[in-house]
């Protein structure tokens, strides 16, 4: 059986998260929008529970919720939302270089529409936002800021704090991608954001299920009923339950993958000559294993690896996109550790034993292409 380690890109599905999914299809098939009768009726008041639960889940009192088809969704009607704000010009956006490809792919369209000035903000080699470089652009004239929570990619977990404070001081809105932060680590310091993106595929909650927390303008609501359409009950309720099981089991459930990953990344170092840990000075997600060899593509060391270990050379929304990491590639760092690039994910599923075999498989295929080659 090929061992799971992809859970950056989509986390397996709690067994008790789909139970209480199929539970709710079941017992109830009316649709939300049918008011004109009980059971529309009941489908609605469980999507606004399931909105109750989700924030208390989250210790957030922003006391609206959009469930969306995913976390993709939610972004593009973040971005919408800034647009609709800003009457009779373009919307001022300011995005970190590292933000998710779905993000970045919306605010390259609006922009190329006209409807966004757009500021790209560059991180350092931890792929943190630059303070400097956001104030710059705060202090030019901005409407929103866009940061992630925690990297998709190298796991990075960003200080919100300050960028709170800039925001503040400023007076722009801050839209936070908790997409991978949400159940993997204390989010007190992120509900201080204007507009929190989470996703049911990175908290073992259903795959298209996303939510956008946050007041949105009339005119973003409306569109979000027109593109969405009929709001989905079941998803809903999975979702808030698969956050109210993460806030409950999240703590024990994060020590234990971190201990799995330091194991893991400690036998790689010995085992692999040359192998570099990205961001290993920095507070990672406690799943998230970041590494690059010299030896051979990170393509290679994934095909070698198939049906027998899961994992990737980046973002699942990037796969099969030629050329680097967009996130490594703003990080700066040598061409050797864009080209032999690997993402390693462990999730609350995975056991030690798996680990352990997993740490020879994986060793194994980075070693493949030894001896290492050479660049300026």
């Amino acid at each position: 059986m090929t061992i799971y380690l992809d859970n950056m890109a989509a986390t397996p599905v709690d067994p008790r998260v789909a139970d209480r999914h199929r539970a709710a299809m079941i017992d109830n098939p009316a649709n939300a929008n049918s008011s004109e009768h009980s059971l529309g009726v009941d489908a609605q008041q469980a999507i606004d529970q399931a909105s109750d639960s989700l924030l208390r889940a989250l210790g957030s009192d922003a006391g609206h919720v959009t469930f969306t088809p995913g976390a993709s969704s939610a972004l593009w009607l973040a971005v919408e939302d800034a647009i609709t704000r800003a009457v009779d010009r373009p919307a001022r956006i300011a995005a970190t270089q590292v933000e998710h490809p779905a993000l970045l792919a919306a605010l390259r369209r609006a922009e190329g529409e006209g409807r966004v000035v757009l500021t790209m903000i560059g991180v350092d080699e931890d792929a943190a936002p630059r303070l400097d470089a956001i104030e710059e652009a705060l202090s030019q004239g901005a409407d929103l800021l866009c940061t992630m929570a925690a990297n998709n990619e190298v796991g990075t977990i960003t200080d919100i704090r300050p960028l709170s404070r800039l925001v503040e001081r400023y007076g722009v809105r801050h839209l936070v991608d908790a997409s991978q932060a949400a159940g993997r680590i204390e989010m007190s310091s992120v509900l201080d954001a204007d507009l929190i993106v989470i996703s049911g595929a990175k908290t073992y909650g259903p795959r298209r299920a996303g939510a956008l927390l946050g007041k949105l303008s009339g005119h973003a609501s409306r569109l979000a009923d027109e593109v969405f359409g009929s709001p989905d009950a079941p998803v809903a309720v999975a979702l808030a339950y698969a956050m109210s099981l993460r806030a409950a089991e999240r703590d024990a459930d994060e020590r234990r993958l971190a201990a799995m990953r330091d194991a893991l990344q400690s036998h790689l170092l010995n085992a692999v000559p040359g192998l570099r840990v990205n961001c290993f000075q920095t507070l990672r997600l406690a799943g998230s294993l970041h590494v690059s060899t010299p030896h051979l593509p990170g393509e290679a060391v994934v095909g070698r690896l198939w049906g027998q270990v899961a994992l990737s050379t980046g973002a699942a929304c990037q796969s099969g996109v030629p050329g680097p990491s967009h996130v490594l590639s703003a990080m700066a760092v040598p061409e050797w550790v864009k080209e032999g690039a690997v993402r390693i994910g462990i999730g609350r599923f995975n056991t030690e034993d798996e680990i352990a075999q997993a740490g020879e498989l994986i060793a194994g295929a980075l070693n493949a292409g030894a001896p290492a080659r050479r660049y300026a």
